[in-house]
């Protein structure tokens, strides 16, 4: 039997190494300042020193196909730029995407500090990702500020965590935004932990879940897309369509 020292001692060991909440993992901190990037430095070059890379794929969505181009991707006035190319014709429409280069985050807390497009048909979106099933998100859709489309997309934040298992049920909630998410920069923060998520406005929390947490090691990513569906990022932007993203900071832990 252990002498009540010895399992005193014990019991504090293990409190000083994790807490219910987090893994035994490292813990990464975040603070990301796009102000001190020194103009004519390879975009790439600074995103690498920071962590992040450019995105350079196409995704077949509906009705339209949306392809994430470096190109689309800029760092000026201060501000990481990701930008939807305006376009009325009916080709890929050129969208924008920055990521973790990490991989394997399991658990974190990460603000946004950003600017929402003014331009309609629009989504941008920041999230720990790691497939369609283990995925949770902020988005903000530039055509849905206020105004909804019908029943089927409230106006608002849109705040989801995705179905973990294929064919379920999301957990989502559209939260009024109290300002013009287009006029300036505001805060928006994502804390995952095994138990729940939680969702802030400007250092505020505004929504709480616990279920569909994800539960796999995720990326997280900057995006900001269209792909013409008016259920959900409408468009696509008649013009050049921009995110900005002054700072990015918080901590993850690697799994």
């Amino acid at each position: 039997m252990l002498s009540l020292t010895l399992f005193s001692t014990l019991l504090l060991a293990c409190s000083a190494t994790a807490s219910p909440l987090e893994p035994r993992a490292t813990k990464i901190n975040l603070n990301i300042d796009f102000s001190s990037y020194k103009v004519g430095t390879p975009y790439d070059e600074f995103l690498s020193s920071v962590g992040l890379y450019r995105s350079g794929y196409k995704v077949d969505s509906t009705p339209l196909a949306h392809t994430f181009t470096p190109s689309n991707v800029a760092i000026t006035s201060g501000g990481l730029r990701l930008k939807v190319t305006g376009q009325s014709g009916t080709g890929s429409v050129k969208s924008a995407e920055v990521g973790t280069v990490v991989d394997n985050i399991l658990y974190g807390k990460i603000t946004t500090r950003a600017k929402a497009p003014s331009i309609g048909g629009v989504c941008s979106g920041f999230f720990f990702y790691q497939s369609d099933s283990q995925e949770t998100d902020i988005e903000l859709l530039s055509s849905y500020y206020t105004t909804g489309f019908g029943d089927a997309v409230p106006p608002g934040l849109e705040l989801t965590n995705q179905a973990v298992k294929p064919g379920g049920k999301e957990t989502n909630a559209a939260v009024p935004y109290g300002f013009d998410p287009s006029a300036a920069y505001h805060d928006y923060t994502i804390e995952w932990t095994s138990r729940f998520t939680k969702f802030y406005v400007d250092g505020k929390l505004v929504k709480y879940f616990t279920s569909n947490v994800p539960t796999a090691p995720s990326s997280f990513l900057w995006n900001s897309w269209s792909s013409g569906d008016p259920f959900w990022s409408a468009g696509p932007p008649k013009a050049d369509a921009y995110t900005y993203i002054s700072n990015i900071s918080g901590y993850y832990y690697i799994a």
